[in-house]
């Protein structure tokens, strides 16, 4: 099964997930996938790809949806640089090195805030929807699993109730928000961003060998 298809899934997935464990804590909420944003110029690629967007009373939340399954994910820390995430599958002893989803979650949600009104409310999660994921003990609390998906439903639900931080929304509201999420995207798409990402592996590939011969004088 290729990588494609496997996020895919997981994709899938985890958006049924997110349905059944919000929707008996919200009377409406509207879930948008594959959500294609522009990112500041000088970004490395042009735009972003947000997996799923949940948008119900207390706000708006992004939601990156990981692939991995029957594996254990941890971090090793560093005072001098930033964590270094590895993932490392049952019943194997090496782990492989990956990317650091709470670092890419924030880039976007940055990007997002800056592109909605300053009132709503905009938070970020990590979901990891497959079977036979464990996290170590410390983990950032984005970082959920569906396990704790009926969890952070209430937790939204009732901090957004109590804290009145950010103004609750009604049913209009809420589908004024949908359209705005689906304004700022406008005519980009999944293929758009993707071709934006093969550009770049593409400039990476032209400069490596540049780098190199550089670094053999």
């Amino acid at each position: 099964m290729t990588i494609a298809l496997q996020s895919t899934i997981a994709a899938s997935l985890g958006v049924q997930q997110l349905a059944s464990a919000f929707t008996p804590a919200f009377s409406h909420l509207r879930i948008l996938r594959n959500l294609v944003i522009p990112m500041p110029e000088g970004s490395t690629v042009r735009t972003a790809r947000i997996d799923a967007v949940l948008v119900c009373e207390t706000g708006v939340y992004l939601f990156e949806i990981k692939a991995w399954r029957n594996a254990f994910v941890y971090r090793k820390k560093s005072d001098q640089s930033p964590p270094r995430w590895f993932l490392r599958l049952n019943g194997c002893t090496r782990a492989r090195e990956v990317k650091d989803p709470a670092w890419q979650g924030g880039r976007k949600t940055t990007q997002l805030r800056s592109l909605l009104p300053y009132d709503l409310r905009l938070q970020y999660f990590v979901l990891l929807p497959c079977e036979g994921v464990e996290l170590e003990g410390v983990m950032p609390a984005a970082i959920i699993t569906q396990r704790d998906l009926p969890y952070i439903a209430r937790l939204v639900r009732n901090n957004g109730r109590t804290a009145r931080t950010y103004p609750l929304l009604d049913r209009d509201a809420i589908e004024r928000t949908v359209q705005r999420l689906l304004d700022i995207q406008g005519g980009l798409s999944v293929e758009t961003h993707m071709r934006n990402c093969r550009e770049r592996n593409e400039r990476i590939a032209m400069h490596w060998p540049v780098m190199s011969a550089m670094g053999l004088q």
